[in-house]
């Protein structure tokens, strides 16, 4: 059996002092009754009795004594080892965790109290989720450092080659740079709301508005440039007010407009809102082919992609995250239906 530390023997050792001091503490109180007792009322013990033990009454008390530090030392041990056993093994795994190795967990024996064993397994979902965090950060780095290369290695090039005479400044050369300017102007937002969204820093400014209203003056917008794509809106909207942030929900809108416009086949897409007594439910939908059965479960994470466009535009993969974020920011949440095909964005009633 593996030995206790320095607080297993600190343990030990008070127990062990507690059973001696309780020994000593019955003695003398046996002995002050006793002593009362001849004081008070000599009659009730017999003429033989006397406060000197005689020698069976100093055995049995040396034998007892003796056994009762046994069953006392015995007993301080082993609660030492299952008190110690753990808190050691959580403090050892804490160190290699402190020294960078975040792979480190804590297991202990089926002797462990109820409390130790919920004390490791925090340590062990603590350790894991700050693993977990480590990679998503180094990988979090590595795709944002992949997606800002592609627009700026194109801005260089195209500015260098005008630069070196090989590209004339004209009009269809600044619309290109402006364009990678814009997609480069749309990462830079979308890194920030994840970011801010993951941090807990998205900063809402929910106001009470027509939600019909605004998904109208948004599809009047972007109508021209759905039409040239091959796209048409249908609008199915409850009228009423909401409460939430209309420039963040936009957004969001805006995101999953431009998802179809680069995933779906050219057709209608309908928007639908229906107010309901406790929810507001947004439905995005548009001709197909919808989402592939096995992308549909890590469609909103950061940087998850599908199947290649079909449009020429190249998504960062971060769209689907921003709606997320927006949605979970006010406290509702964003899903794709299988059954029907479409994104279903819910907003609380408050």
């Amino acid at each position: 059996m593996r030995q206790p530390g320095s607080l297993g023997r600190q343990l030990a050792f008070s127990m062990v002092t507690v059973t001696v001091s309780m020994v000593l503490l019955t003695l003398v109180g046996f002995y002050m009754t006793y002593w009362l007792v001849l004081k008070i009322a000599p009659s009730l013990l017999g003429p033989e009795d006397s406060l000197i033990p005689n020698g069976a009454d100093i055995a049995v008390i040396v034998v007892m004594s003796a056994l009762g530090l046994v069953i006392a030392s015995r007993v301080a041990f082993r609660m030492a080892v299952r008190i110690v056993e753990p808190v050691t093994a959580v403090a050892h795994a804490a160190r290699l965790v402190a020294g960078g190795d975040l792979s480190a967990r804590v297991t202990i024996g089926r002797t462990s109290s109820g409390e130790m064993t919920v004390l490791v397994d925090d340590f062990n979902a603590m350790a894991g989720r700050l693993e977990r965090m480590a990679s998503d950060a180094v990988a979090w780095n590595a795709q944002i450092a992949h997606e800002l290369r592609t627009p700026l290695t194109i801005l260089r090039g195209r500015l260098q080659g005008v630069s070196d005479g090989v590209f004339a400044m004209d009009d269809r050369l600044v619309a290109s740079l402006t364009r990678q300017v814009e997609d480069l102007t749309r990462l830079v937002e979308d890194l920030r709301i994840v970011s801010l969204f993951d941090s807990g820093r998205l900063a809402l400014h929910r106001v009470e508005t027509n939600f019909a209203d605004e998904i109208e003056d948004l599809a009047e917008m972007l109508r021209p440039a759905l039409q040239a794509a091959g796209f048409s809106l249908v609008l199915e909207l409850d009228q009423g007010p909401t409460f939430l942030d209309p420039a963040r929900i936009r957004q969001a809108l805006t995101a999953l407009i431009d998802n179809a416009i680069k995933y779906a086949d050219p057709g209608p897409i309908r928007i639908a809102l229906d107010l309901k007594p406790k929810v507001t439910e947004l439905r995005v939908a548009d001709a197909g082919p919808g989402l592939p059965d096995d992308f549909v479960d890590s469609a909103f994470e950061r940087f998850s992609r599908g199947e290649e466009p079909r449009s020429t535009t190249r998504g960062s993969g971060l769209g689907l995250s921003v709606v997320r974020s927006i949605l979970e920011a006010h406290g509702g949440s964003a899903r794709y239906s299988r059954s029907q095909q479409e994104f279903v964005l819910s907003l609380p009633v408050n």
